[in-house]
């Protein structure tokens, strides 16, 4: 990473888009136990038990129209994110019975998986890592949450290697894990990873318009004033610094055209 790279803590949350935030709150509390962190004007942060990253609802402006957050490439079975789940039956008959869809449980030889869509369209991934895993968190006690934190945003990538150079040098990310076709890198001491996904030309043209212009996780720097100057000078496209709710936060783009937001680390009250 160059000597003037930014420098980034973690990824501070995932966003989800939903209709009214509030209601969205509601569901997510009442379904998983999640317990607020903070409420702005237009979004709901949520967290996770005790899991860094949290998730964030996000309300769409009045002049658009809403649109979930669903596969990034639905053949492949590539959700945005997933949720960490200490249970090897990722609670799919539970959740079932709550009415919420789930797909049929995906078992590799580190990890079980699976996805469920929410009442409002989008799709999050479920997954229990095996003790073989890189990534296999022990449960903390003998009954753990459904749901323990974030453990992994996807990204879609057309060139891996080249992706995992501009993610390494202007973000400061580091390479764990690359296995052919995909790669997992790491953020800081964050616990949430990053796993890039490798996709041909028009999977990720697809993805990226399902995604509509719009980021789905922040990275948290401890100063977004230098993050900004210093990845302006190192030529990556960057929108202006604004601040929304007591959060300064602004959006970057990478080569390949991923919206992703950059934010400072706030003050989390609990409401």
């Amino acid at each position: 990473m160059p000597s003037d790279g930014a420098s980034f803590v973690c990824i501070d949350r995932v966003i989800l888009p939903v209709p009214d935030a509030k209601a969205a709150a509601e569901w997510y509390i009442n379904e998983f136990e999640f317990r607020i962190g903070r409420r702005g004007s237009k979004e709901i942060d949520l967290r996770i038990h005790d899991g860094e990253t949290l998730l964030t609802l996000t309300e769409h402006s009045g002049n658009q129209r809403y649109q979930p957050l669903i596969h990034l490439d639905a053949p492949g079975h590539v959700p945005c994110f997933n949720f960490y789940s200490h249970w090897d039956d990722l609670h799919s008959g539970w959740l079932r019975s709550r009415n919420i869809s789930v797909t049929s449980t995906m078992q590799t030889a580190h990890m079980n998986v699976c996805e469920m869509t929410d009442p409002y369209g989008n799709v999050t991934g479920i997954c229990h890592e095996k003790s073989n895993s890189l990534f296999y968190t022990p449960a903390p006690g003998p009954v753990p949450p459904m749901f323990h934190r974030i453990l992994a945003v996807f990204l879609p990538v057309i060139d891996l290697d080249s992706s995992i150079r501009w993610y390494s040098d202007m973000l400061g990310f580091e390479l764990v894990n690359h296995w052919g076709q995909g790669a997992d890198l790491k953020i800081g001491k964050g616990e949430t990873i990053v796993t890039m996904i490798v996709m041909d030309e028009e999977l990720h043209r697809q993805a990226l318009l399902r995604l509509n212009g719009q980021a789905y996780y922040s990275l948290q720097t401890p100063s977004i004033h230098d993050a900004y100057r210093q990845l302006s000078q190192l030529g990556v496209p960057a929108e202006s610094c604004r601040e929304q709710d007591g959060v300064n936060r602004f959006h970057i783009c990478s080569p390949e055209g991923l919206i992703i937001r950059i934010s400072e680390k706030e003050l989390i009250q609990i409401v």
